[in-house]
């Protein structure tokens, strides 16, 4: 295996390919050799302001060209970038910065309002707006700007020679048993591996076109189209955003020839109105996680498009399963990737025989192929490490030949558009509400989203509130993508003899006809009525 860092390899990169275009934004356009100017600009521009090998970086970004230019210039100097989904706000956001040691916070203009809101809860940090470098500089009121650090040029400026591709190179953040989000450590060498792997696995061509619609705070469009098109020379397009109207138009405008999904994407384009030309693009294939069999077949189907299907997380490699070109079997997440041995094991870390469901268990066969650990919760590291297996949380089974199932998660994280959400958050925004005495979110099935959110509510003696306004309360303290789609008022939650929340009850329970619908029928003032009959 290659040992080589990702500022060397964007350098490296840069001189095979010189002038050959890596990436697409819109109307701007960035060669292998800009990619690498532009991110040595940002590196100097970082080093300035003091920012060095092991130093903590988060940004709080939308999807655009700048957000790479961050991330690799940040790889040179050895610092570690820190990805913060940019819907978080208060007490969440807050959390994740502090918990990742963030020496330093890069956010656009845009999402200076909610940073703000914080208050004095991380004065101290430095704290720099960055514009797009297409427009006139601006300098957001009340804070300093990136954009005036940033040289003309920097072409004398060299990487740290001394990094490793053991050192570590990125944060992102995962949901926990506890609700609160656990960080995800990961080196150079995983990440770049897992690109490399895929790119191999895929059949990723040279003259490939990568369409990228996910944001960039998420290890899938990190690994999967950006570093997995610079391992295979090829294109990747960045889209602003997910848009199921323009999905299609772009991948024509584009000449995209593959892109990657998450859980919920897939449905979604199903769900559109049927077309005569919908198999007249160049899309050949899509990669990612959660394409249960009838919409893997029905996808290929409807749009010509072979679904490769995978299996993986941040902290297990990213991927370490796949449905491999011309050898993929709907309803399965494929076979294995090289460096990695799976199990499926019972509750006692036994290995169970095929067709028999179990655990996942995962272990790399090749050094710092996984992540490092959960930064700072070393306890949390090792219980998933028991008996030298990392233990995924999720169910799957594998047959004879070596196709594995996903079936599952063991975990009470609510899946919902291709987001973990941890419903100890949601709860506690909840509990919150002077009339509220306690609540569960828990996750209700749905077609497209897989997972929406359902918050059962007990309300305290003589106290009253409608259905509308806790749900206009939770809009103004949630995340959008962490807003209940459904709450039902009941007497009490059901729990065990320990006093803890039977959340398989309220699961199986489902949607009755005292479950209140945000985007059901509403009355002529346009509150959420209650459904009409059960599930």
């Amino acid at each position: 295996m290659e040992r080589i860092t990702l500022g060397e390899l964007v350098r490296q990169k840069a001189k095979k390919n010189s002038r050959k275009i890596f990436l697409s934004f819109q109307d701007r356009q960035f060669s292998y050799e800009e990619m690498d100017r532009q991110s040595r600009r940002f590196a100097q521009a970082f080093r300035s302001l003091g920012i060095g090998r092991g130093d903590h970086v988060a940004l709080i970004l939308p999807n655009e060209p700048e957000y790479l230019f961050c991330w690799f210039g940040l790889a040179m100097l050895g610092a570690v970038t820190i990805t913060v989904n940019h819907q978080l706000r208060g007490e969440s956001l807050q959390y994740v910065l502090r918990e990742a040691d963030s020496q330093m916070v890069i956010l656009a203009p845009e999402f200076l309002p909610s940073y703000e809101a914080m208050g004095a809860g991380l004065s101290g940090i430095p704290s720099f707006a960055l514009q797009p470098l297409d427009k006139p500089p601006e300098t957001p009121v009340g804070i300093d700007s990136l954009n005036r650090f940033i040289p003309e040029e920097a072409s004398d400026f060299r990487p740290d020679g001394s990094l490793k591709d053991i050192d570590p190179l990125i944060i992102t953040f995962t949901s926990g048993t506890t609700g609160l989000p656990k960080l995800v450590e990961n080196g150079h060498r995983a990440y770049i591996a897992s690109a490399r792997d895929l790119a191999e696995y895929a059949e990723m061509k040279p003259q490939d076109r990568i369409y990228s619609h996910l944001p960039l705070y998420h290890a899938n469009p990190q690994v999967y189209c950006v570093l997995a098109a610079l391992l295979a020379d090829a294109c990747v397009i960045l889209a602003p955003r997910f848009s199921a109207s323009r999905f299609w138009e772009d991948i024509r405008r584009y000449r995209a020839t593959a892109f990657s999904y998450v859980g919920a994407v897939l449905p979604i384009l199903l769900a559109q109105p049927e077309r005569p030309d919908e198999k007249e693009h160049p899309a050949k294939k899509c990669f990612g996680g959660g394409a249960p069999k009838d919409v893997y077949d029905e996808f290929t189907r409807r749009f010509g498009v072979e679904v490769l299907e995978l299996y993986g997380m941040s902290e297990s490699g990213v991927w370490n399963t796949i449905n491999r070109p011309g050898k993929g079997r709907s309803g399965t997440v494929g076979t294995i990737r090289r460096g990695f041995s799976i199990q499926i094991v019972d509750e006692e870390d036994n290995p169970l025989p095929p067709g028999t469901i179990g655990e996942i268990v995962i272990r790399p066969e090749v050094p710092f192929l996984m992540f490092h650990g959960y930064y700072k919760n070393p306890e949390e590291t090792l219980r998933c490490s028991r008996n030298w297996w990392f233990h995924t949380g999720d169910l799957g089974k594998v047959d004879a030949e070596g196709y594995y199932t996903f079936c599952g998660r063991k975990k009470e994280t609510i899946r919902r558009a291709g987001e973990n959400i941890p419903p100890g958050e949601i709860e506690r925004v909840i509990a919150r509400h002077p009339a509220i005495r306690e609540c569960a979110a828990v996750g209700i099935p749905d077609p497209i989203m897989e997972e929406e959110i359902k918050v059962v509510a007990v309300l305290k003696a003589g106290q009253e509130i409608s259905p509308q306004a806790l749900f206009e309360f939770a809009r103004e303290k949630l995340p959008r993508f962490m807003m209940p789609r459904y709450i039902e008022f009941v007497e009490a939650l059901p729990k065990s003899a320990s006093e803890k929340i039977q959340r398989t009850v309220l699961k199986k329970q489902g949607l009755t006809d005292r479950t209140w619908d945000a985007k059901g029928q509403k009355g002529q003032d346009g509150t959420p009525q209650p459904r009409e009959g059960g599930t």
